[in-house]
């Protein structure tokens, strides 16, 4: 497996890989769940995508997607890449994203729906006793820079947990 990927350390089915801390360069959205599953995010992920294909990098970040989960029915989301490539960027937003580490999982077009899996992750989490970390963000996706947004969603789903791994005392 590739470092991105991690290595697959528990029989759920999810790795727990570690992000360094790096810059995107993006765009927000706000909006409910409601928009979002009807493909309100898909001009977005097009928009970051195609910043993707004109940059002059020569390795390609994944399209990263971060989500916060702020306001009843709905949530904040930010996709962007990494780049060096800043004439590229330009009227772009940036976003400092620290390290961070993450439970992931492997979605896949013939996966049924994203909401499913995060429940399937949420639920192995909870069964290995690793506890979230919600101090940055909620949810972190990756996307293939040259995702296919007309097809069904490939992409890897990935929870931030506390480093250490433990629960806090109830």
């Amino acid at each position: 497996m590739c470092l991105m990927c991690g290595d697959a350390t528990f029989a759920h089915g999810f790795v727990l890989v570690s992000r360094p801390a790096h810059r995107l360069t993006g765009r927000f959205w706000t909006g409910t769940f409601a928009n979002a599953g009807n493909g309100a995010l898909h001009p977005l992920l097009a928009e970051v995508k195609a910043l993707s294909a004109s940059t002059s990098d020569l390795w390609k970040s994944p399209i990263v997607g971060l989500t916060w989960l702020d306001r009843p029915g709905g949530f904040r989301y930010f996709a962007g890449i990494e780049t060096a490539d800043e004439a590229a960027s330009a009227g772009f937003e940036r976003l400092e994203v620290p390290q961070m580490y993450c439970a992931g999982l492997w979605h896949g077009a013939d996966d049924g729906s994203v909401t499913e899996s995060y429940a399937k992750l949420m639920g192995d989490l909870d069964e290995a006793g690793i506890a979230r970390d919600t101090g940055f963000c909620h949810q972190r996706e990756e996307y293939a820079a040259d995702i296919d947004l007309s097809k069904p969603p490939s992409l890897r789903l990935m929870l931030p947990v506390r480093a250490d791994g433990a629960k806090p005392a109830e």
